[in-house]
């Protein structure tokens, strides 16, 4: 194996690889990249897979002479980027990868490569074609409610939903909920005929759909290599995984077979009280009033009716805090409501416009959150529920 290769070219394409690379693993093959180039098409491929997700990019890259090696990852990446700004050639010496560009030589030991996991070939069978910007923002404004609770798996991903005529993402850990819908959209327009191989279809009110629950993990690398260059998302599904093709980029990720929790049966029908308020006004107040808030359950509180509107807390270890807040809108009676303050800002920051709108009911009742002025084709609802006195 022989090839040169712009430093910026190579550490482009392989800066956010080393993210696939298991922190913790008993296989230690996983920790390496499998690099295949080839003299016939003067291509560069790396590969690199948890089990769970696989990653494989391929990319252009003067080659004299093809091969195939695996390499740890962490060290490739390191010593690449600490290389000079210039051509680096890399070729194979026996059990050495030997990476030299001008004065600066690693000669970096390899590991067996036919102990790698088979890689899929990167190509995808009935892809749908998903505007990659906006698929980018669907996963912005969900992924934050994904829970960390390993014993509830299925709420360690975000459900991507197709209908005939919207397609939607939700996450949820059971005390947030993010959703984002696309609507005017016919990603897949034959569901009913059951045309699409691999799919499953499920039925909810006599509508048709198709559900994928995709792992966080998967989600956060599709963010990490979003281009304003490329338009374009290829998405391909199978029964138990789901495959994008974004550029020059294969991910393959593995999803949670279980059907996602019915979610919406949280969202109220009916709350009497709302307020309209500066997003960025509130969350200054919630977080200069959390610097004492309690470390055990981050506990804000809101008391508001028409003549005032106040954000404090009490923490018995520190002592208390409150901040009076001006320039709201308010239509309702007067009622109060404790929150877990990290949710809400996590929830905030989402928010697309300059004023946030707040529905809230008794002391007992969740939160709904919306952007002032809805975005056209899109609904988005944040909810969050109360912390119990």
């Amino acid at each position: 194996m022989r090839l040169a290769i712009e430093k910026k070219d190579l550490l482009a394409h392989i800066q956010h690889l080393v993210s696939i690379v298991p922190s913790k693993n008993v296989t230690p093959i996983l920790n390496n990249y499998l690099i295949e180039v080839s003299e016939e098409t003067n291509m560069m491929r790396i590969s690199t897979t948890d089990l769970t997700l696989t990653v494989v990019v391929e990319f252009p890259a003067a080659v004299s002479e093809g091969g195939t090696i695996a390499v740890s990852a962490h060290h490739f990446n390191e010593i690449i980027n600490y290389m000079p700004d210039a051509v680096i050639n890399l070729w194979q010496h026996d059990d050495l990868l030997m990476i030299q560009s001008g004065k600066v030589d690693f000669n970096l030991l390899i590991a067996d490569h036919t102990l790698f996991p088979v890689i899929p070939e990167p190509k995808i069978n009935y892809p749908i074609t998903v505007d990659a910007a906006l698929f980018n923002r669907m996963i912005s404004k969900t992924y934050f409610a994904v829970s960390t609770d390993v014993n509830r798996a299925i709420l360690t991903g975000v459900c991507w939903k197709i209908y005939p005529t919207y397609h939607m993402m939700v996450a949820t850990d059971g005390r947030k909920v993010a959703e984002i819908k696309v609507l005017n959209s016919s990603l897949l327009p034959s569901l009913e005929n059951n045309d699409n191989q691999g799919l499953s279809i499920f039925t909810e009110q006599n509508e048709v759909y198709v559900e994928k629950v995709i792992p966080l993990k998967t989600l956060l690398f599709l963010q990490k290599i979003f281009s304003e260059d490329v338009k374009e998302l290829k998405v391909s599904m199978e029964h138990n995984r789901i495959m994008f093709l974004y550029g020059e980029y294969f991910v393959s990720s593995q999803v949670f077979e279980h059907k996602y929790p019915e979610y919406q049966k949280a969202f109220p029908t009916e709350l009497p009280n709302k307020f309209v308020i500066d997003k960025e006004s509130l969350i200054t107040a919630i977080k200069r009033v959390a610097l004492i808030a309690p470390d055990e359950n981050f506990r804000i509180h809101f008391d508001i009716d028409n003549d005032r509107f106040e954000v404090n807390t009490t923490n018995r270890d520190t002592g208390d805090a409150k901040q009076n807040m001006d320039d709201y809108v308010y239509a309702g009676t007067s009622t109060g409501i404790s929150f877990n303050y990290k949710y809400m800002l996590s929830i905030l920051e989402a928010i697309d416009t300059e004023k946030v709108v707040i529905k809230l009911g008794s002391s007992k009742d969740p939160m709904m959150i919306y952007n002032e002025n809805p975005i056209p084709d899109q609904e988005i609802t944040f909810l969050l529920m109360p912390l119990r006195s």
